[in-house]
């Protein structure tokens, strides 16, 4: 008799007020199998993994492990049925070390064992490729730094079922190769994974299966030998693979930025037009006091895109944290303008956005959004001083939700409407929020910290 699947999902339906998130889903994970779940931005992907993990309750169906039904009403009880999770918006405590952030959540009540917590963190890490330092506060870590921590800390539980949203989000190529290696080891060991992903190299490099969602039904479930990068794009967008197909050259430069050509020729830049951004002499330095940058200088033009390149943790997030005015560098300089890093009343965001600055950072959620307000709130961030949208110096209701209304449709924001609050949209629908608004106000300069992250 042949045994049932570990994990089972029957007829699952989960909706938001009026939005129907995931419709009547039916899809099974054995044990060794790692099974890529595909889709648009909001096809329900993160709906799926928050209800398998405990953070949502299913409106209607059933999940079942090894053919018993079972009530995940928390993340506590997922934790305890073996399903471990690294959710694509962090759960960390920005004021806690990594240490402290792998207790949190194991239970009982003995004092905390600060030694074999350091121990078992760095033998984690070097059995997956990843290192990280123990005493490390979360809060001074990067965002893709706090994504290993969140992988290793999932992985630290030894979970029967583990479900991956976005992982390799903000890995390198180097990381994500060894990440790989890690699930491929979990798999010959009999774990199940879900992974979550917008990369379909993914795919092809560790997926046994794909099951695609669009539109909130799960529209394919087939192996991935049987599968092309054509059809899964073609599921992905249109609900079924019988449609013409695209160059694949296309195809690639919709799905995967990263791989794909450039587009089109850039543009024409003169060497002699003034920069509208200047550094020289840079020192950066962390929150520990340690210098992230040291003697970094470069003009920016207008028309020029400069793309600052480097592995995790080498002081781009400082960088783009000082050009932001979050910060001020500890030596040298940043013009923008007739503003200067040296003047500290005049480095500050709210200066810099006033003189045409549009900032994308890195962490959506801890810097660019306010996850209980809603839509048009969030889309008037930065923005609530702007002449456009003040009148009697009251802000303009119509002609936010105008914007707002023109936005959601350039930029396919797929949403309940603009009363619903952020932190229901999918993290794809809320980075193209983001875009929308920092590009809505023609900037002269547009910082961008990794700005497709979670995007088709």
């Amino acid at each position: 008799m042949t045994p049932p699947p570990l994990l089972s999902l029957a007829g699952l339906v989960k909706r938001y007020g009026e939005t129907l998130a995931v419709a009547g889903v039916n899809l099974d994970l054995r044990p060794g199998e790692v099974v890529a779940l595909l889709g648009e931005n909001g096809a329900g992907k993160s709906t799926i993994v928050n209800m398998i993990s405990g953070m949502a309750v299913p409106d209607a169906g059933e999940i079942r492990l090894a053919g018993h039904e079972v009530r995940l009403a928390s993340s506590r009880d997922a934790l305890a049925a073996g399903i471990g999770v690294v959710h694509q918006h962090y759960s960390l405590v920005p004021g806690f070390t990594v240490v402290e952030a792998f207790a949190l959540g194991r239970g009982g009540v003995a004092p905390l064992d600060r030694a074999a917590l350091r121990a078992e963190v760095r033998a984690l890490g070097q059995q997956v490729g990843i290192t990280i330092d123990p005493d490390a506060r979360i809060g001074s870590l990067d965002v893709a730094a706090q994504q290993r921590v969140e992988i290793l800390k999932a992985l630290a539980l030894s979970p029967r079922i583990l479900l991956l949203d976005e992982p390799t989000a903000v890995l390198t190529q180097v990381d994500a190769d060894r990440f790989f290696a890690v699930v491929r080891r979990l798999r010959d060991t009999g774990t199940a994974v879900i992974l979550v992903t917008h990369r379909l190299a993914d795919v092809f490099a560790v997926c046994d299966r794909t099951a695609v969602m669009h539109a909130g039904r799960l529209v394919a479930d087939r192996p991935v030998a049987d599968v092309t990068r054509e059809d899964l794009v073609s599921l992905m967008i249109h609900g079924r693979s019988d449609v013409g197909h695209m160059a694949p050259a296309v195809l690639t430069a919709d799905i995967e930025a990263d791989t794909a050509p450039a587009a089109c020729a850039p543009a024409s830049v003169s060497a002699t037009a003034e920069p509208v951004l200047m550094a020289e002499g840079l020192e950066l330095r962390r929150a520990n006091g340690s210098v992230a940058v040291a003697g970094l200088g470069f003009d920016l033009r207008p028309g020029e895109i400069l793309a600052v390149a480097g592995v995790d943790g080498n002081g781009q997030s400082e960088l783009v944290t000082c050009l932001a005015g979050l910060a001020r560098p500890a030596q040298g300089s940043i013009r923008f303008g007739p503003l200067d890093s040296r003047d500290a009343q005049a480095w500050t965001s709210r200066r810099l956005r006033a003189a045409g600055l549009a900032h994308v950072p890195d962490d959506r959620r801890r810097l660019a959004l306010v996850g209980d307000m809603e839509l048009d709130e969030n889309f008037l961030l930065g923005r609530s001083r702007a002449p456009r949208y003040l009148r009697h110096g009251l802000i303009d209701r119509r002609r936010l939700r105008a914007d707002l209304d023109e936005a959601v449709r350039d930029y396919d924001i797929r949403s309940a409407g603009p009363g619903q609050t952020v932190d229901r949209l999918s993290g794809g629908n809320q980075q193209k929020l983001v875009l929308a608004r920092e590009l809505a106000g023609e900037p002269r300069i547009l910082l961008a910290a990794h700005p497709s992250r979670g995007l088709d």
